[in-house]
């Protein structure tokens, strides 16, 4: 099984093991099988080969093993959720999508890999279906049903649950909006021929994922306008600084904020969803939840309501716990 899905089932009683492998950070959590969580790690991802990232994953738990103490016979560490920056098969556990990490590229059976190096189940998912089973178990989804979690950091993907189920699709590439053929000035059209990428990150990726808003934020103070950021300033800063009425900070949040709606616009027209969630180490920033908010209202007949996951840039690894419980329920 390559990913479960957002139940309720009752699983074996046993800790469980989680891992978020971001684009350069990697989270591991050993939790008891009711999701608390009894240590945690953050370190670099391996990105170079996927027999690296596998040692990596291993090493983690055996310093979690070690932090916590060694694991009793009736409390012994059933499974392992591994959430990926890339899509997975559902049926197949191939990957796909694999520019974030170039190292997985060669890892269609990394499932198999992991399951010999830690010696137990594992389930795989994408980062972003990982995020909606955690704010569905322990988040501010909690009792709804039509909801999508927009996971937005180095990169951005959709966590999508309709009808209480975590929508997939056939090829596990459900809710990739990185794809989406957006990019440049969000207010204007794309010209007509433009490259379904920019140097192999995808279009509305590009254009909305924090490396590319760092970009924009260099080329601001570049420019010569006054303003009080700096070069290699962080979203995070540039939120702070419109807040306080830096007119240049200002203007790229709002640019942020309009791109972002553009994409929420189209899953509000596909899905119709009582909730869209926030999330990842830029979507979580609260100087842009009100930015969406007033630029959604402005291009959809009827907008959601939009909030901040409450699990911050955390839940895609809370995601990976609700995965291992739920494999185990299988």
């Amino acid at each position: 099984m390559t990913g479960a899905d957002s139940g309720s089932r009752e699983a074996p009683a046993g800790r469980l093991f989680g891992v978020d492998v971001g684009g350069t950070k990697l989270r591991s959590a050993l939790a008891d099988d009711d999701g608390t969580i009894l240590a945690e790690r953050v370190e670099p991802t391996v990105r170079d080969s996927a027999h690296g990232l596998v040692d990596r994953i291993a090493a983690a738990l055996d310093d979690l093993i070690a932090e916590v103490g060694p694991t009793s016979r009736d409390r012994p560490i059933l499974a392992a959720g591994v959430a990926l920056p890339v899509g997975v098969d559902p049926v197949s556990g191939e990957l796909d999508s694999v520019h974030n990490i170039p190292g997985l590229a060669d890892a269609d059976r990394l499932r198999s890999d992991l399951e010999r190096a830690l010696g137990m189940r594992v389930a795989l998912d994408n980062d972003a279906n990982a995020a909606a089973l955690g704010e569905r178990a322990h988040g501010i989804a909690r009792g709804i049903d039509d909801f999508a979690v927009i996971a937005l950091g180095t990169g951005i993907g959709t966590g999508i649950v309709a009808g209480g189920r975590l929508i997939r699709g056939a090829r596990g590439m459900a809710g990739e909006i990185a794809f989406l053929p957006v990019g440049g000035s969000s207010s204007e059209p794309e010209p007509a021929g433009r490259p379904p990428d920019v140097l192999g990150v995808p279009a509305y990726e590009a254009q909305v994922a924090g490396p590319g808003l760092r970009d924009r934020i260099d080329a601001a103070v570049r420019s010569g306008r006054p303003t009080r950021l700096w070069i290699g300033a962080s979203v995070g800063d540039a939120t702070m600084l419109a807040a306080e009425g830096d007119a240049v900070a200002t203007m790229l949040v709002e640019d942020q904020a309009r791109a972002l709606a553009v994409g929420i616009s189209a899953l509000v027209a596909l899905l119709d969803p009582e909730l869209i969630v926030l999330s990842g180490g830029v979507g979580s920033l609260p100087g842009l939840l009100e930015p969406v908010r007033r630029h959604l209202a402005r291009i959809v007949r009827v907008a959601p309501r939009i909030e901040t996951g409450l699990l911050g840039d955390r839940g895609p690894l809370v995601g990976a716990l609700e995965l291992a419980r739920l494999e185990l329920a299988d």
